[in-house]
């Protein structure tokens, strides 16, 4: 629910998380603005309770960032010293919800520029352009427990590397270096002008893209890393089916010209669309034979922010207790969440804290992290390419051979050519 000083009611969607905006200039309201993500366990008196335990803190003089109950997390997080972001999430971890509250802070600047949210001056411009970021917002947190937030989704393919040549092609005809296909909400291709967008712009622009009401689209946006205070134009043009081609451009030329443009490009491309198409939910090549004691897969490239996630179509888990395709990809988006990452975290944060003593900084990278239960292993491995793997295996592998077979998987991955993993 969005609440305005004039007392204007929005209703969006119900989530687990709740988020509120309070704008102020100098630690006083100057308007108020609450967003309310209401969920039964978390009412409105609670949140307002929230943001006034926030407020006084400040007054005293400490910075309140976050705080944990038995089966909630907390956290606040201040903007630009005008929008104070609060959410609360149980099941999830703290970083994660960091980076919830980055996206949805910078959602706003998909449409408001940070100027005018600096000199907050144009309070009626931010409400109005709620229709446009509160979809977003509340897509943010639907994603919470089926996405890795920080990263870009993609799918693999063999003939992710024609794609990539025919999308190459309309980037140099049309003079944008920034482009991408999307099968599916999931990249399938991009220029190098795309992976160098921040992975928040990128992450922005495709749910931008799949919260539309239509599969055309032509909007001015703000890129909240690259440019935030020069609106771009992002333009999505239907390819086929679920295969959408993304542009960021200037104010020419007009979108049929583009259009045209496009659906000339790929003309002769449309079955290699659909074989992409085809490929989900599995989203690795046929081709690539994955071992029968592997039930899912998880590969991350920490330098592109790009991610891959994938069960294994051809293993039915047996033993005590089978697992759907989705409970599998849950428990390697846990395993990464709450072991890989904050112990990556934790180490990072130690080698930044030792760099200080010492005119060299090394950098620290963990090789390999697994769990072991009743009912399934997970092994984790990552490489001096920046990539990592985190594999579910059924329950009767030998721990031993774990590494032996993420290790295979890995290079198999990533030398396939035609998947374009290492682009």
């Amino acid at each position: 629910m969005l609440i305005t000083n004039d007392h204007t009611q929005l209703d969006f969607h119900s989530s687990m998380e709740a988020i509120t905006t309070p704008f102020r200039s100098a630690g006083k309201p100057i308007k108020s603005l609450f967003v309310w993500l209401p969920a039964p366990e978390l009412p409105f008196s609670t949140v307002a309770s929230l943001n006034g335990t926030h407020m006084f803190c400040k007054s005293q003089g400490v910075q309140l960032k976050s705080t944990h109950t038995d089966d909630w997390i907390l956290v606040w997080k201040d903007y630009e010293n005008t929008v104070t972001l609060i959410a609360a999430g149980k099941g999830i971890t703290e970083k994660m919800l960091w980076t919830l509250l980055d996206l949805v802070f910078n959602s706003f600047l998909l449409f408001v520029s940070l100027e005018e949210i600096q000199i907050h001056k144009n309070f009626d411009r931010i409400k109005r352009e709620a229709k446009s970021y509160m979809p977003i917002v509340d897509k943010l947190l639907d994603y919470c427990e089926s996405e890795l937030l920080g990263y870009s989704d993609c799918v693999l393919a063999n003939e992710n590397a024609q794609v990539l040549t025919r999308l190459t092609e309309f980037s140099v005809q049309f003079g944008s270096l920034f482009c991408a296909v999307v099968v599916n909400q999931k990249l399938a291709a991009a220029t190098e002008g795309w992976w160098d967008l921040d992975v928040v712009d990128r992450k922005l622009l495709i749910l931008l893209m799949s919260v539309s009401n239509t599969s055309q689209k032509d909007v001015p946006v703000f890129l909240p890393k690259r440019s935030s205070s020069v609106a771009y134009r992002f333009i999505a043009i239907p390819l086929m089916g679920t295969a959408t081609l993304c542009v960021i451009c200037g104010a020419e030329p007009a979108y049929h010209e583009i259009a045209a443009l496009a659906q000339q490009t790929f003309k002769n491309d449309l079955d290699i669309l659909e074989s992409i198409d085809r490929s989900m939910p599995r989203n690795f090549p046929e081709s690539l034979e994955i071992d029968p004691n592997i039930l899912g897969v998880l590969l991350i490239n920490k330098n592109y922010k790009k991610y891959v996630i994938s069960r294994n179509l051809q293993q039915n888990s047996s033993g005590k207790r089978s697992m759907s395709g989705s409970h599998r990809l849950d428990i390697l988006r846990t395993f990464y969440n709450h072991a890989v990452d904050i112990i990556e975290e934790f180490i990072a944060d130690a080698s930044n804290g030792s760099s200080g003593n010492s005119d060299k900084s090394a950098k620290t990278n963990v090789l390999e992290s697994y769990w072991c239960s009743e009912y399934h292993k997970c092994h984790a491995l990552s490489d001096e390419n920046d990539n990592l793997i985190c594999v579910l295996y059924v329950a009767s592998v030998p721990t031993y051979t774990m590494r032996l077979i993420t290790q295979k998987t890995l290079a198999m991955i990533v030398q396939e050519k035609t998947v374009c993993w290492q682009y």
